[in-house]
């Protein structure tokens, strides 16, 4: 039976992020879904996602040649199908029989659907943090709207996502990375020439707002921090369901006292510059 794991402040009291493994998903069509959303996910995950057959076999060469000289089995050379396998079907161990699998799989999916199809699959299904999957659920979270409204910087921050969705959340103290990332993104879209000059300048120099978390979470910077030290250390699905639990070095007392004193100080320096 899973457990969620669950970080509290040095007192072991005061409970910060209830980390657990359900779901938050809304499913959507790909029609609903920005054709650039679509196009910049493509250039980051497979940029030959309509030329292959699910298997990317130059890419598993690459791979193969690392794994003979690291002499250990490691993903590499996924395309978005086998991606999808190894989200929605199998297990995330790294053994040699599941590669054999997810590659049989990827070929079978790829011969029974369309290419719209399984990137509308996978859309639906790729982490995005958290308990975030799916694209829909990742736009209401981050930007606090549909899907069918993300612009092109929206849409490349979104893709950045999936690669290391804890590192990277818009949540967490790796906010600088996202944007280096984001930024890799849209040169990406530019070189392919799915963009223009003009798009790619207006969505360099937007300026993101993120939401912050519905759920209670408390110093969600500190929390994703830790996180993601727990995930490095023991795994993911460890922290999301091994029942952890995690005394930090935060003080909520006086965190929550830093911050009042912080905001009351701006709100006199606001009202001393207002005149």
């Amino acid at each position: 039976i899973s457990e969620s794991t669950k970080i509290y402040d040095r007192t072991g009291t005061v409970a910060l992020y209830d980390v657990h493994g359900e779901e938050k998903r809304t499913v959507i069509p790909l029609n609903d879904i920005p054709e650039i959303t679509q196009k910049a996910v493509i250039v980051t995950e497979d940029d030959r996602f309509y030329d292959h057959i699910g298997i990317d076999f130059a890419g598993i060469f690459r791979s193969l040649a690392k794994n003979i000289l690291n002499r250990r089995i490691e993903q590499g050379g996924s395309t978005i199908t086998q991606q999808l396998i190894r989200s929605a079907i199998l297990t995330p161990e790294k053994t040699l029989s599941r590669k054999i699998k997810e590659v049989i799989l990827s070929l079978e999916i790829e011969a029974k659907y369309s290419k719209e199809e399984i990137l509308g699959f996978y859309l639906n299904q790729i982490p995005f943090g958290s308990n975030i999957y799916g694209i829909e659920a990742a736009s209401e979270a981050f930007f606090g709207k549909s899907a069918k409204a993300l612009s092109l910087s929206d849409s490349a921050i979104l893709a950045a996502l999936p690669k290391a969705p804890t590192y990277f959340s818009p949540w967490g103290t790796h906010t600088d990375k996202l944007i280096e990332r984001r930024n890799f993104i849209l040169k990406r879209l530019l070189d392919k020439k799915l963009v223009t000059p003009e798009q790619y300048q207006t969505a360099l120099g937007e300026k993101p707002f993120f939401f912050p978390p519905k759920n209670s979470i408390r110093a969600p910077h500190f929390v994703f921090e830790v996180r993601e030290e727990l995930e490095t250390r023991f795994g993911k699905e460890a922290v999301e369901e091994g029942g952890l639990r995690v005394t930090t070095s935060i003080d909520m007392k006086l965190q929550d006292l830093g911050e009042d004193v912080v905001a009351e100080g701006a709100a006199k320096n606001e009202k001393r510059w207002r005149g």
